[in-house]
């Protein structure tokens, strides 16, 4: 018989796999781009590129609201073959915002609720990564955890962030117990996020983290933790990203001691431990001169912001620098020299050597130093983090007072070839153009041409994210809110 497919039709389905997801838009749709046009326009090609693209369409699917959700819903209920193809459900831009979520017309329109959730997930059985926000607090349940929990035996990514609802603290309450039976003693799941679920039971904690021994990504953002909770984390663990920012149930030396001896914590990619120092500092002076030397190289972000650090930590810090990418070190006790200090070339401890080795760093989060001001920074006599010679550095993080100083002073920015970069409550001095000095134009280019994307990102490309990403692609809608917002 003879073959009549054309012959890129022919090709291997594991080629096709590889290059439809070039074709699929990562980022959830603003409510008015068309989304993924180009994909699905393949499915009106030919018989062999319709099935091909099926997987990929359906693989990784956004809901921004509950219309588009409902569509979803009904189609796979109708085709149920297409529920089985679904690996991530990303509802981390779902809005009900002018949708009608009344008691009431929940009850008429059953879009998205409890119910239809669980529906979903009893049709998508293959499921890997779910993705939900505070706004569907409501609608996390108990029937839907036990769901995730329970039942779902290849999910690898749960973001529950922010969420704060009564109805989904219960529903931990009631899944999360060493009485549940129905609960498997080791879940598969790989990447946690729990940022920001600031009512969550501790006891739902300490059930859930014994039993993650895959575990690879864990934010703990403003939760009640406790230091004994972290010493159940399994030791065949291998954390490569961290967040224990704003944990004020935990003791310094405790995470010290646990961040240097436990097994899981030995190849860390990511660790923020962020504090406000107004309400609670975690690692005190001998706290800090116990965990630098001890921070595996493996290192690329590192937030200590709120720690007791001074100059004594400044020759540390500028071995970290090293191979760190990001630095926060805000409300440290440092001179701008010091600060400078850390970015130098070497280690301060060469003799002869024409090459040393120099800093890595592209951010540096300075908010909160006294001595750190508009006069300071602009005045490249003495400060050189502005300078040419200080790439690849590329944003420096800063007080609202000291942003507000520089947006006054264009012109000495624009000499520099740095400019104001503000969200929210979070400002940045970035970068962006040549300057006057020599080697601008050499810095700036490379600035230009370094997108920001690096893998230990998880598909971000912006500097200082606050909030761990529990699955790849674009940071967007919420959690880009309380990943650089905040």
């Amino acid at each position: 018989m003879i073959d009549r497919r054309a012959p890129v039709e022919r090709l291997p389905a594991e080629i096709f796999d590889q290059i439809m997801p070039h074709l699929a838009i990562t980022a959830p749709t603003n409510g008015c781009t068309t989304r993924n046009k180009d994909l699905a326009s393949c499915l009106l090609v030919s018989r062999t590129f319709h099935c091909h693209t099926l997987a990929t369409l359906y693989s990784h699917v956004t809901f921004p609201h509950s219309t588009i959700f409902s569509k979803f819903l009904s189609h796979i209920q109708k085709y149920p073959e297409l529920g089985e193809l679904l690996r991530r459900a990303d509802f981390s831009g779902f809005t009900s915002v002018g949708l009608g979520r009344t008691n009431r017309m929940n009850i008429e329109i059953q879009k998205l609720t409890a119910t239809t959730l669980r529906s979903c997930l009893n049709l998508t059985p293959k499921l890997r990564e779910f993705l939900v926000s505070e706004s569907m607090g409501m609608d996390m349940d108990a029937s839907v955890l036990r769901k995730l929990f329970c039942d779902l035996q290849y999910l690898q990514a749960l973001d529950f962030c922010g969420m704060t609802h009564s109805e989904f603290v219960d529903g931990m309450t009631k899944v999360l117990v060493p009485t549940n039976t129905a609960l498997p003693e080791k879940l598969p799941i790989k990447r946690l996020g729990l940022h920001g679920c600031t009512t969550v039971n501790p006891l739902s904690i300490s059930t859930l983290i014994p039993r993650l021994p895959f575990l690879t990504h864990l934010d703990l953002t403003h939760t009640l933790v406790t230091d004994a909770m972290l010493q159940t984390i399994p030791h065949t663990a291998r954390l490569s990203h961290l967040s224990l920012s704003r944990c004020n149930r935990l003791k310094g030396s405790a995470v010290v001691d646990f961040l240097i001896k436990h097994p899981a914590t030995q190849n860390l990619v990511f660790l923020n431990l962020l504090y406000d120092t107004s309400r609670y500092r975690l690692l005190n002076f001998d706290d800090v001169d116990i965990l630098l030397p001890k921070l595996p190289s493996s290192l690329k972000s590192l937030n200590l912001s709120g720690a007791k650090i001074i100059s004594e930590h400044v020759p540390e810090l500028r071995r970290l620098a090293k191979h760190l990418e990001e630095l926060s070190v805000g409300h440290a006790d440092l001179s701008v020299s010091d600060i400078c200090t850390i970015l130098e070339p070497g280690f301060g401890d060469e003799e002869g050597n024409k090459n040393p080795q120099k800093h890595s760093l592209h951010y540096l989060d300075l908010t909160g130093i006294s001595s750190v001001n508009p006069a300071a920074l602009l005045y490249t006599q003495t400060c050189n983090l502005l300078l040419p010679s200080s790439y690849p550095l590329q944003v420096i993080e800063l007080s609202e007072k000291v942003v507000s100083g520089l947006k006054d002073r264009s012109v000495p920015g624009k000499k520099v070839g740095w400019k104001v970069k503000d969200q929210g409550r979070r400002g940045w001095y970035v970068r962006a153009e040549a300057g006057i000095h020599p080697g601008g134009e050499e810095a700036a280019r490379k600035s230009s041409a370094d997108d920001g994307g690096r893998p230990w990102k998880m598909g971000g490309k912006w500097w200082g994210n606050r909030k761990i990403g529990c699955a790849f692609g674009e940071i967007s809608g919420i959690y880009g809110c309380y990943g650089f917002g905040r």
